[in-house]
């Protein structure tokens, strides 16, 4: 029998070897006459082989030594190492390192097989049965690093292993990992182990595992259990939060459903999905439902309330769908859901609540564009909500009728009439967030329809200065009016109360049309001041712009070209008569006007800006600042109004000082005096007491980095110190960073300024923003000031402070403070979050490992902000 042990090249020359005969006396017809049966122990595949250095053949022993940079390739697996021992009689390969003389071995053997690839000290392969067995290998799998002593390679392309740990330390001794004597490794998908248990900084814990599986993640989502936290309140007591199934349903999209239970009776759920589609759109739509349960049942104190939120947001990508775009952003809850489940300080100090879901189209090379949506705005203190179910509205832009499409020359006047159409449809509810999903919901709604066509035109006279006479029609559909009589017996059921002006609403479809001719006039000139200083001067020169402006308005009310919209009621025993129109309070209001309309509206606007050097400046170029962005003045006067013409006078001012602090200034004066009610008259202030105008609201508001404005102290305290004294860093300042401290920076110039005192230079940030608010509509006047502040404070490199506090001047209190401090400890993370005050007065403390892998694996207490202190 022949036995048949190896086929292999060297070299480009092809090589036969056998126990019986050598290649260069048999040729391949007496080879095969030979040959009866071929041994279960031969290999079919050719072993090519070669390496950078010696290569010697042991001929009587059938071994061949590669000696630097030594490879093996047999079939899909390839073997790498500075030196290898391949033995022909037992098909096996034997790889190791060089250790040099500092200890550090080189050329560590690296066996890779189609994907999968380990680094070992040493490696024995045998290609018959395609089993290895490695000796100290560390492989990376997903952000862990498996460490084991003994690793035996199988057929099927899994691995036994040996006295192994496992860790997501990337440290050469890491700071902790998992001890596992025996585990199997299934490249890809998992690796699951026997009894372990955790081993901090060397230190065994009394933390054993019965047995361990860490799921190796893959582009593919997987299905799986979601392991609830364990914990304990106060008031609520032990619980499980967190806890339940996620399903991987496809590529695009998954659903989570997670579950809280707590042993008062207090339950939550919450299910999650999130769906993508590349290209195409992303977003994420959730909801919860809650049954939160206090105090003790039978107890005056118990309570049971029932809270959901819904959450949904979808967006598209720009180039999916040219010419269209949806997209939503729904955040919606009951007014108890945020104050008993949430952990957002944003959510509990935040009153307002705004969500909206809309569609728009255009039609390229058209005027037509058209938009829907549904929104929805909520107040969770006074529990309102108002929501827009939907809103749709069709416009036609600009067009000019009478001009043609090639048109060329000079165009006659008539050729600048533009036409413009709009039409809108709404419908609106106003409720409680309690009734919102009940019946009732859709007895309050209100619907409405309108469109509009302008016809206009636009003459200039002369520089700034327009005429715009303009022709509209107008036209609304609304599916209610009202009738309006006198009844001095009619007593309201709602309260009770004779009510002798007796409101009817009818039901039904109710058009009402008008067509307005108006005219309106414009003129805005710009008016410019330049001061310019001496040459030597680092101000060179200042510029003021004046925008003065006046408008006119005037519609006259021709009867005939309106529907009847208005009525007469009787309005007091006196016989004295009121008019209303039939479409009061429905949402488009009345198309038409009861009389003739103008107007006159005045708006002063003001520019500050200054060209200025900057300090040693050689380029010769100053640069453009604004002193004041804009600073304007505006107010209108009602030519056709029975009293008070002019509206109140408007002020506002922004600016932003030293390119850092924003100032901005808002006021409002009334001209006209009041009543011994407090109502306005209209007598002027000045007749009553001889002050020109009556302030009704005044506001300022400050923002700025507190940072900025010291940046040239800190500097200069920094070419101060270049010659203080000298001390030696401890070996734990250079690893964290001390303040004033920075690598290669002279030690003798980092941490003492020039009379010896040692400089606190720790990088900090503060936004402090202050708003203060006047109101006095009549004799009483509210104020109220508030203060805040937020930034961070970075103690060492891996230690840093947030912050976020404010300072409430009516209420005489400190507004909600929240306080973190977070600590990086390389492959663990440690943080504190404290509240101290307000609402939300918890604290909570974390100490885990930063993989996603491990991240059930942390140590948590906390105090709730549901127990009492």
């Amino acid at each position: 029998m022949v036995h048949f042990f190896s086929l292999f090249s060297q070299e480009g020359r092809s090589v036969a070897d056998t126990n019986l005969v050598r290649q260069d006396t048999l040729t391949s017809d007496t080879l095969l006459k030979k040959i009866k049966k071929i041994s279960p122990e031969a290999i079919d595949k050719q072993v090519i082989y070669k390496s950078a250095g010696t290569k010697k053949n042991d001929l009587v022993n059938k071994r061949v030594y590669l000696i630097d940079k030594a490879e093996v390739t047999y079939d899909d697996i390839e073997i790498k190492a500075d030196s290898i021992v391949f033995d022909m009689m037992g098909n096996t390969v034997f790889a190791t390192g060089r250790t040099d003389t500092t200890g550090k071995v080189t050329g560590k053997p690296v066996f890779k097989q189609g994907t999968q690839e380990i680094e070992s000290d040493s490696l024995f392969y045998n290609f018959v049965t395609r089993k290895a067995v490695a000796y100290k290998i560390v492989t990376k799998q997903e952000e862990g690093l498996l460490r084991s002593q003994v690793t035996k390679l199988l057929e099927d392309g899994t691995s036994n292993i040996a006295k192994s740990t496992y860790s997501t330390c990337d440290a050469e001794q890491p700071h902790f990992y998992i001890s596992l004597p025996k585990a199997k490794i299934y490249p890809g998908k998992k690796i699951i182990s026997g009894p372990g248990n955790l081993v901090l900084e060397g230190i065994p814990l009394p933390v054993a595992l019965p047995f361990g599986f860490f799921p190796i993640q893959t582009k593919k989502a997987a299905s799986g259990i979601l392991i609830p936290r364990v914990g304990q309140e106060q008031e609520r007591g032990y619980n499980l939060t967190e806890g339940g199934y996620y399903f991987a349903i496809s590529d695009y999209f998954d659903l989570a459903l997670r579950g809280n239970i707590y042993s008062n009776g207090t339950w939550m759920l919450t299910a999650t999905t999130n769906y993508s589609k590349r290209y195409k759109f992303d977003g994420q739509l959730s909801f919860s439902y809650a049954n939160n349960i206090s105090g003790h049942k039978g107890l005056k104190d118990y309570s049971k309330v029932t809270n959901y939120k819904i959450g949904w947001t979808y967006n598209q990508n720009a180039k999916a769908h040219p010419g269209s775009r949806f997209s939503a952003n729904v955040n919606m809850s009951s007014s108890g859901y945020d104050k008993t489940n949430s952990y957002d300080v944003r959510e509990h100090v935040t009153s307002q609540r705004q969500s909206g879901v809309s569609y728009s189209k255009t039609w390229t090379g058209t005027p037509f564009n058209f938009s829907a949506s549904m929104n929805h705005k909520q107040n969770v203190q006074k529990k309102s909500v108002d929501l827009n179910l939907p809103k749709i509205s069709f416009n036609v832009g600009r067009i000019y009728p009478f001009r043609g499409k090639n048109s060329t020359g000079s165009n006659k006047w008539y050729k600048d009439l533009q036409f413009q159409y709009s039409a809108s449809l709404d419908n609106q509810i106003a409720t409680y967030d309690s009734l919102l999903f009940t019946r009732s919901v859709w007895k309050n709604m209100k619907n409405g329809f309108k469109h509009e066509a302008p016809l206009s035109i636009q003459f200039r006279p002369f520089k700034n200065f327009s005429i715009s006479p303009q022709v509209t029609y107008s036209g609304v559909l609304y599916t209610e009016r009202i009738e309006k009589y006198w009844d001095p017996e009619y007593v309201d059921p709602a309260t009770n109360k004779k009510t002798p002006v007796v409101t009817r609403t009818q039901k039904g479809s109710f058009y009402g049309q008008s067509i307005n001719p108006s005219v309106s006039a414009s003129f805005n000139p710009q008016l410019f001041g330049t001061f310019n200083f001496k040459p030597e001067s680092r101000v060179q020169s200042i510029r003021h712009v004046v925008r003065p402006s006046v408008s006119f308005n005037y519609t006259p009310f021709l009867k005939g070209l309106n529907s009847d919209l208005y009525r007469r009621v009787q309005k007091d025993s006196l016989g004295n008569y009121a008019e209303y129109s039939i479409f009061d309070g429905n949402i488009y209001g009345t198309p038409s006007l009861a009389r003739r309309s103008s107007s006159l509206a005045f708006n002063l606007t003001n520019i500050l800006e200054a060209k200025v050097f900057e300090k040693n400046d050689t380029s010769g170029k100053p640069k453009k600042i604004k002193l004041i962005d804009n600073f304007g003045i505006s107010t209108s006067y009602d030519i056709f109004a029975d009293s008070m013409k002019w509206a109140p006078i408007s002020m506002g001012l922004r600016t932003t000082l030293f390119d850092n602090i924003g100032v901005s200034a808002t006021s409002n004066f009334s001209l006209y005096g009041l009543d011994k009610n407090g109502s306005s008259t209209g007598t002027f202030a000045y007749a009553q007491n001889k002050k020109l105008m009556r302030m009704t609201n005044f506001s300022v508001s400050l923002d700025f980095d507190l940072g900025r404005l010291i940046t040239g102290d800190k500097e200069k305290q920094g070419q101060g110190s270049a010659q203080g004294a000298s001390r030696t860093l401890t070996q734990g300042e250079q690893g964290e960073g001390v303040a004033g401290f920075q690598p290669g920076q002279n030690q003798e110039s980092a941490l003492y300024d020039e009379y010896g005192y040692y400089i606190f230079d720790v990088p900090w940030s503060m936004r402090v923003s202050y708003n203060i608010n006047y109101i006095k509509p009549a004799f009483k006047s509210v104020l109220t000031q508030t203060l805040s502040a937020n930034g961070t404070v970075t103690l060492t490199k891996k230690t840093a402070i947030t912050y976020t506090t404010g300072y409430d001047f009516t209420q005489k209190q400190i507004t909600m403070t929240q306080i973190g401090i977070s600590r990086d400890l390389h492959c663990w993370t440690m943080s504190f979050n404290w509240i101290p005050n307000g609402t939300m007065k918890m604290w909570n403390f974390t100490l885990r490992v930063k993989a996603a892998v491990l991240s059930d694996l942390k140590y948590e207490r906390r105090k709730d902000y549901h127990d009492q202190y």
